[in-house]
C-alpha cells in the first residue's frame, strides 16, 4: 500500500488526508499545532465524512524526522509562506518519490523562487491547482482551441469570504490566519489563483508569451493594523488582437467561477460549479444554437481525481506535460507578485 505524508491539519490537510484513504493509501498527518491535529480528528473530518478515519495516523512534528517510512507523495498543505520551506526541509529530511505543494506555490514576497526552481528540474513536484485536471476545464480546453478566431477572454474567479470561513469554522475573521494577509499569501490574487492559473494556461494553449502581453492592473485592499489583504484586484491585457480581463473578490455571494471566451461568431463558456456539484461548458453560435455538456462531481471527488491524476504520472516528461506542473504555478506567482508589488507591468 502507498504512502502520503500531508503537512497540515486544517481545511485542505482533511480533504486530502480523504482524497488519499478513497485511494487506499495508508495516511499520515502532521501539524506544528496539537490542539489542530485534535481538532482534525474531534472535528473537521467527522463533520465532513461523517466518521474519524482510525488508518489516518497522527504524527507530532518534532516526531516526523524519525519516520523511517518511503512516502510515496507527501503533500504540503500549509499557509503559503511556509510552503517552500517544508519543501527544502523534505527535501533534505525525508524519502519520497513525489511532492505535492497547495496553491499557491507560496506568498508573493518569497525570497527563494530561483534557489527552488533548479531543485524542481529533476524533482517530481505538483501544485495543487485542481480545477486544471478537472474532466470540464480539459474537455473546455479541446473545444475552443477549434476556433482560433479569438477576440476576448474573461476569467472571473469571485466568491466571498464566507465559503472559505465555513470551511474554517473555527476562525471569526480573515484576519485569524493567513487569509487576511498578503505577506503570508492570503488575499483575492494568492487565495483565489485558481483563475489565474487557469488564464495562463489559456495563454499557452494560444501560444501566447505572458512577456509579451500589454498588462495593467488595480487592486482594492483592507487592513486591520499591521495586516492587510486585496478584496478586490482586476487585470486587463492586449495582446495583438486579443483583449484580456481577469477579476477575482472576495464578497461575490453566490461565487462566480467562470471563463468566457468570445470570437467573431461563437461564445465559449466555462462555468465551474454552474450548479452545486455540477460544472458547465456552453457554446452558443451567432445563430443562437446552443450546445451545453455537463460534468457531474463533488467536493471531495476534486481531490480524488488529483491524487489519482499524480499517482499516474511515472516520468518528469509526464510531469511537464501536466498542468500541475509547478512552472504555471511560478509563472502565476510571479504575475501576482508584480501586480502587489506596484510594479509596471
Amino acid at each position: 500500500m502507498k504512502n502520503v505524508l500531508i503537512f497540515g491539519s486544517g481545511s485542505i490537510g482533511n480533504h486530502m488526508a480523504y482524497a488519499c484513504r478513497k485511494n487506499r493509501m495508508n495516511v499520515y498527518v502532521t501539524d506544528n499545532s496539537s490542539s489542530a491535529l485534535k481538532r482534525m480528528q474531534e472535528k473537521i473530518y467527522p463533520k465532513r465524512y461523517g466518521f474519524w478515519d482510525k488508518k489516518i495516523h497522527l504524527i507530532k512534528i518534532e516526531n516526523v524526522g524519525n519516520l523511517d517510512i518511503f512516502f510515496d507523495i507527501i503533500i504540503i498543505g500549509t499557509p503559503p509562506n511556509t510552503h517552500i520551506p517544508i519543501y527544502n526541509y523534505c527535501k533534505k529530511k525525508l524519502r519520497y518519490k513525489k511532492i505535492l505543494i497547495e496553491k499557491p506555490l507560496s506568498n508573493y514576497l518569497e525570497k527563494n523562487l530561483k534557489s527552488f526552481q533548479n531543485k524542481i528540474k529533476k524533482d517530481m513536484v505538483f501544485c495543487g491547482y485542481n480545477h486544471s485536471i478537472s474532466p470540464s476545464f480539459k474537455f473546455f480546453l479541446n473545444k475552443f482551441n477549434k476556433n482560433k478566431d479569438i477576440k476576448k477572454i474573461y476569467v472571473n474567479w469571485c466568491e466571498a469570504w464566507d465559503g472559505i470561513l465555513n470551511a474554517h469554522f473555527w476562525m471569526k475573521s480573515p484576519y485569524d490566519s493567513y487569509l487576511g494577509d498578503i505577506k503570508q499569501g492570503g488575499g483575492a490574487l494568492q487565495e483565489h489563483s485558481h483563475g489565474l492559473h487557469i488564464m495562463i494556461l489559456l495563454l499557452k494553449k494560444l501560444n501566447i508569451n505572458l512577456n509579451n502581453i500589454k498588462i495593467g492592473s488595480s487592486s482594492i485592499f483592507e487592513t486591520n493594523g499591521k495586516k492587510k489583504y486585496d478584496i478586490f484586484s482586476n487585470i486587463i491585457g492586449f495582446h495583438k488582437k486579443i483583449y484580456f480581463n481577469y477579476n477575482t473578490d472576495l464578497f461575490t455571494f453566490p461565487a462566480e467561477k467562470k471563463i468566457t471566451i468570445v470570437c467573431s461568431n461563437r461564445k465559449y463558456e466555462w462555468i465551474c460549479n454552474f450548479k452545486k456539484n455540477v460544472d458547465l461548458v456552453k457554446i452558443t453560435s451567432n445563430e443562437k444554437n446552443i450546445y451545453f455538456k455537463k460534468f457531474v462531481k463533488t467536493r471531495s471527488s476534486e481531490f480524488e481525481n488529483e491524487i489519482k491524476h499524480i499517482l499516474k504520472i511515472k516520468t518528469l516528461t509526464q510531469r511537464n506535460d501536466s498542468n500541475l506542473n509547478p512552472k504555471y504555478a511560478i509563472n502565476t506567482l510571479k504575475l501576482i507578485k508584480k501586480i502587489l508589488k506596484n510594479e509596471h507591468i
